[in-house]
């Protein structure tokens, strides 16, 4: 279980990172982001590395079950 400050810093992180990804998108060409007195620094080649860190901070925070993305399946017919 995460105590308050802990999640209240994984959700500081994760809107940081979706405005980043969001800023990727639109095309800037790149962002940092800086936390525990480091910086990442992420361009437009670095997208699945930011979205990975991304489903990370969810899976942290409870909103997904697994930070692995899920497979798509295969249909027949």
């Amino acid at each position: 279980m995460l105590s308050t400050d802990e999640r209240l810093t994984l959700e500081t992180r994760l809107g940081e990172a979706k405005l980043a990804l969001h800023r990727l998108e639109i095309g800037q060409s790149a962002v940092t982001l800086s936390y525990d007195g480091e910086s990442v620094t992420y361009s437009g080649a670095d997208r699945s590395s930011l979205r990975a860190y991304i489903r990370d901070l969810e899976t942290k925070l409870g909103f997904r079950r697994s930070s692995r993305p899920r497979g798509r399946g295969v249909i027949f017919g």
